[in-house]
């Protein structure tokens, strides 16, 4: 059952104030606990989709730019678009794929990939309308925050997504470059989780709600760039292996040199960032 919990302050009763999260080591031993336990790590993406009339963006060719329209978006099922990147990737297997999920989603799919650490993740991700990026950031920040839950079975998992998944990353336009968002703060019980923000220029926009989330800023971006889904598989494929915020950053720059080539190994890295 999805629901959307707001934090209320009644008299008498003290009120919890989020913090930052200095490090991600209990992050990291919590991750580690559920591959002991053979539970799944549960990532979920959020995917505003690219919108030429509803979002602040240099257009793009109108069959790849229309937001209400998944099945031709530029980041969900171009080449690399989230949807068809992971789709068309061996060692990622799609198990589900579910059409109209709420009026704000147009569709939802589900991947799986297995480490050789014992690790498997089950990947959760939605095609937002392009003019509802509002409600996609809200949903991205109350998810961070624990206020938005949500459960999905998977195969004999009941997977905890949004506000319990164990990564939440949003993918797509900056929609903090044009509107604010408005998020409930993390509560005393908000389970602590990976951040990542995959679009222009993340860290000044989205790096500041982080410490309202209980959530590690785990990678976010310094400038401008293209977000294509090769960038979240590279974090994901070093998270899995519980590796450093560092180690995922990196793993995020050689994957952007290795499909954007032109922008050099230096300059490559120098996109991403960890950390506060």
């Amino acid at each position: 059952m999805r629901s959307l919990v707001f934090l209320i302050a009644l008299f008498g009763v003290s009120v919890f104030n989020a913090q930052k999260i200095s490090n991600r080591s209990s992050i990291v031993n919590y991750l580690n606990q559920k591959i002991e336990r053979g539970e799944p790590l549960v990532a979920h993406v959020l995917v505003p989709l690219c919108d030429n009339e509803h979002q602040g963006i240099v257009p793009t060719s109108p069959s790849i730019g229309n937001g209400m329209d998944p099945d031709h978006n530029l980041y969900w099922m171009t080449s690399k678009g989230v949807k068809r990147f992971f789709r068309d990737l061996p060692d990622w297997e799609m198990l589900n794929a579910y059409e109209n999920v709420r009026d704000d989603i147009l569709e939802r799919v589900v991947f799986k990939k297995e480490f050789d650490n014992g690790a498997i993740v089950i990947l959760i991700a939605d095609a937002y309308r392009g003019d509802r990026m509002h409600e996609c950031l809200n949903d991205y920040f109350n998810s961070l925050s624990g206020q938005l839950e949500d459960s999905l079975q998977v195969g004999n998992w009941n997977v905890q997504i949004n506000g319990n998944a164990d990564l939440v990353a949003f993918n797509g336009h900056n929609g903090l470059m044009d509107e604010k968002t408005t998020f409930t703060k993390a509560s005393s019980t908000t389970k602590l989780k990976d951040a990542v923000s995959i679009s222009c220029a993340s860290n000044g926009y989205f790096k500041q709600y982080y410490d309202k989330t209980n959530s590690y800023p785990l990678v976010h971006t310094t400038n401008l760039l293209y977000p294509g889904a090769f960038i979240l598989e590279g974090i994901l494929n070093e998270w899995a292996m519980l590796k450093s915020d560092a180690q995922c950053k990196k793993a995020a720059g050689s994957a952007y040199y290795k499909h954007k080539p032109k922008s050099g190994p230096n300059g490559s890295q120098n996109l991403f960032d960890y950390g506060w």
